[in-house]
């Protein structure tokens, strides 16, 4: 017994001193980060405008889930995006993203699992028909092979204002 607990002891220390600290991001870092996902977000949308799948695959996680505009579309496999993906390139000719607004990021301590949700133009073009929509963004992204990849994302088109951000009331008669 008198051995155990020195031994006991020794390895504890061992064992503390053996795990890796994880250091403090100063704001450079956190701004460095950010402007990864940022570049990630930006490189899925020229791929995305280019029609070009083999340069999409690069911004995704080995796994992905996206959520489309109806409660039916969720995409959970690499055949459903590619075939969800190859539709909407099919249907529009074109497709030109502007830059990205309104940008708010969340990411944990250690950069490792980040949310991004962003504001988007977007220029469509079927046929003779050209039309520019606003796209609200979400994707979850995380660090893979220490780079930024995108894990699932959703996308919305935001209602147009209405002057005012309340609804009425239509319980008081």
């Amino acid at each position: 017994m008198k051995l155990f607990l020195p031994l006991f002891f020794a390895i504890l220390i061992v064992f503390s001193s053996c795990q890796t600290e994880q250091r403090s991001m100063t704001t450079d870092d956190i701004k460095k980060e950010e402007n990864q996902i940022i570049k990630v977000v930006e490189d899925y949308n020229k791929a995305s405008e280019d029609k070009n799948f083999a340069e999409l695959l690069k911004t995704l996680a080995d796994s992905v889930v996206f959520f489309g505009s109806d409660e039916g579309e969720i995409i959970k496999t690499f055949a459903d995006y590619k075939a969800a993906i190859q539709k909407q390139w099919d249907e529009y000719e074109s497709m030109k993203y502007g830059d990205i607004t309104d940008v708010f990021i969340v990411m944990d301590k250690n950069a490792t699992l980040a949310s991004i949700i962003y504001g988007v133009n977007v220029q469509t073009k079927r046929g003779n028909a050209i039309e520019n929509v606003f796209l609200r963004a979400s994707r979850t992204m995380k660090k893979q092979n220490d780079k930024w990849v995108i894990v699932s994302g959703i996308n919305s088109i935001p209602r147009e204002k209405t002057g005012t951000s309340v609804p009425a009331d239509t319980t008081k008669k």
